[in-house]
């Protein structure tokens, strides 16, 4: 029985339940079959996806085995540039015609020199009358090899068995290769996203002379000088907002299956690549560590009663060590000796008990009080709130496809109501008032209780209407953010990167990875030359101050901003709403 086959008797069966009065058993039985219709259809087309899967896995394997030839250069990524940024599409959204004397408008752009472009005095008719100047700004850049040739005096001293040289120029003092061009070739892979090949290739345009090798050493080597601001980067990004969103993406490392982990808030991004994404990797991404500690003590026992449901004997068993923290070598030896190679799940539960009651107590590094996230196990129980995706959410109902036109008309009707729904929580984040959150509670009570006889939509409602604390947290903290496209965006960078470069050949060259994305991504973020900073900084001249502090500068502005908004509002609210005043006449 083919495809149309199978339409026309649902067709048929549909053309009854609409003109036949039925009875009820023989409805439900119509209902019933009509879903296993669907439920069959479906796990044809999962059957589907996993061959195709399957399949571009295998074309990865082969590609992967090619990997030191691979140069090609990456697509275009999502969140690079693109023709929405240039003014002439920001004049056509804002409707604004450009003025007659400004033909091009480039903000914020410093010009470098002003030259006059004259007219011939011989042409001009003897009424002719000298008005404004007509403004053109052209773009240039000049790159072209500079090299310099440093005489360094050397002295010998025959006592001293010593010699004495001349300093180089802080900038020139580490290698063969300027600051600027250090920073640049880092520019070219982390802005750029261009392969190692392909900056060779680049720079041999230009007469620079630099060996696979030394492109290599400049991109990892450079990172040490930047480990402290991507340490504090990553406290003033913590510190810089009520939430923080995460989101992980796969990454080959020594030809083994690693993963790199998100962070990030409108300020910053933070980049780093572990060889798991269990909890506890994500313990050590929050307190950006190697190595984890636990602790022992009244909260864990708590948590582990609570949350993970341990048994009498090693609750009393936990309880007996009292207050106490100990490093993971102190720990395994503890479990081997209570369990040996046994009770794994309770062991586990024990040792993501004490990772969590550890992080939630410690002071080197902000706790996060709010992680806007996906409903991956591994982010529970880690923070004092969950807030889900909503638009993860939705996705789930895009992806059935139902094959019955009541089952696809109920779908269809639904997401019209979530995707209102939705905007209404949009608005209350501009306007949050208790009242409304109460309203917006009650409208989702409602809407997550729809029954519309197909079953698997109606699976999926009730799934969503299990997660309601977690969907709706915007309600009690309103800068949250509904989805979790940055979060997303941040790990797309990382998958066109893997486009260039496959995997990393090194755990120092997967450090310098995650330093520099980390630098170029923020670097954005705040409207920072990520080619300037770099140079600066490997330069020595310090002139510019440090992401760190950028990002608590922009932050602190937001605040005051918001409060600012926050009171004119108040005030105009009391001006609305003030009772009228009675003025006596003399």
């Amino acid at each position: 029985m083919g495809t149309s086959d199978v339409k026309a008797i649902i067709e048929q069966v549909e053309q009854l339940l609409a003109e036949e009065e039925l009875s009820e058993r023989a409805e439900f039985a119509i209902h019933n079959l009509l879903n296993v219709v669907e439920a069959l259809s479906a796990d044809k087309k999962s059957l589907a996806d996993e061959v195709e899967r399957l399949r571009k896995q295998l074309e990865q394997k082969k590609k992967s085995k090619n990997t030191s030839s691979k140069d090609d250069k990456a697509p275009l990524s999502d969140d690079d540039s693109t023709s929405s940024d240039h003014s002439s599409e920001k004049r056509r959204k804002s409707g604004k015609k450009p003025k007659a004397n400004d033909r091009r408008s480039f903000k914020d752009l410093t010009i470098h020199d002003t030259v006059e472009c004259p007219v011939d005095p011989d042409t001009l008719p003897p009424d002719a009358v000298r008005l404004q100047d007509e403004i053109v700004v052209v773009q240039d850049i000049e790159i072209k090899p500079k090299n310099t040739q440093f005489q360094r005096h050397v002295f010998y001293s025959a006592s001293q068995q010593k010699y004495y040289r001349g300093s180089l120029p802080a900038d020139c003092d580490h290698g063969d290769f300027s600051a600027s061009l250090r920073a640049l070739i880092v520019a070219l892979k982390y802005c750029g996203n261009m392969s190692e090949p392909k900056i060779g290739e680049f720079l041999e345009n230009f007469d620079v002379q630099v060996s696979a090798g030394s492109l290599s050493n400049i991109l990892t080597k450079s990172a040490k000088l930047f480990e402290q601001e991507y340490d504090d980067l990553l406290i003033a990004g913590l510190s810089s907002t009520p939430y923080q969103q995460t989101d992980d993406t796969s990454a080959r490392v020594k030809g083994e299956f690693w993963n790199t982990h998100i962070l990030c808030n409108p300020f910053y991004t933070f980049y780093s690549t572990r060889p798991g994404k269990d909890r506890l990797t994500v313990l050590k991404v929050l307190q950006n560590t190697k190595t984890l500690q636990f602790r022992f003590g009244e909260a864990t026992c708590q948590l582990l009663q609570d949350e993970f449901s341990l048994p009498k004997k090693w609750s009393e068993e936990i309880a007996a060590l009292g207050e106490v923290e100990v490093s993971e070598t102190t720990l395994k030896l503890l479990l081997d000796g209570w369990f040996g190679q046994r009770n794994q799940q309770v062991r586990t539960a024990i040792e993501h008990a004490a990772a969590i009651v550890f992080y939630r107590q410690q002071s080197s590094i902000p706790i996060v009080q709010t992680l806007v996230c996906d409903d991956a196990g591994q982010f529970k129980l880690l923070t004092d709130k969950l807030s889900l995706c909503w638009i993860h959410a939705g996705r789930h109902y895009e992806k059935l496809s139902p094959i019955v036109d009541r089952h696809a008309k109920s779908l269809d009707d639904f997401l019209n109501h979530y995707w209102a729904y939705y905007a209404s929580l949009q608005d209350y984040r501009a306007g949050p008032t208790k009242e409304l959150a109460e309203k917006l509670r009650l409208e989702f009570d409602e809407l997550f209780s729809t029954q519309t006889k197909y079953a698997a939509l109606d699976h999926r409602i009730a799934k969503t209407a299990a997660k309601k604390d977690e969907l709706l947290t915007v309600l009690s903290v309103p800068e949250v953010p509904l989805h979790n496209n940055a979060s997303e965006l941040g790990a797309r960078v990382s998958a066109r990167r893997r486009d260039v470069s496959l995997h990393s050949r090194s755990e120092r060259g997967v450090r310098a990875m995650d330093i520099f994305t980390t630098l170029v991504q923020t670097s954005k973020k705040l409207g920072i030359s990520a080619f300037a900073y770099l140079r600066d900084r490997l330069s020595g001249s310090l002139e510019m101050p440090s992401l760190a502090r950028s990002i608590l500068h922009h932050s602190n502005s937001r605040s005051r901003q918001m409060r600012s908004d926050s009171r004119a509002k108040s005030q105009l609210s009391r001006l609305v709403f003030r009772k009228p005043v009675m003025l006596a006449v003399a």
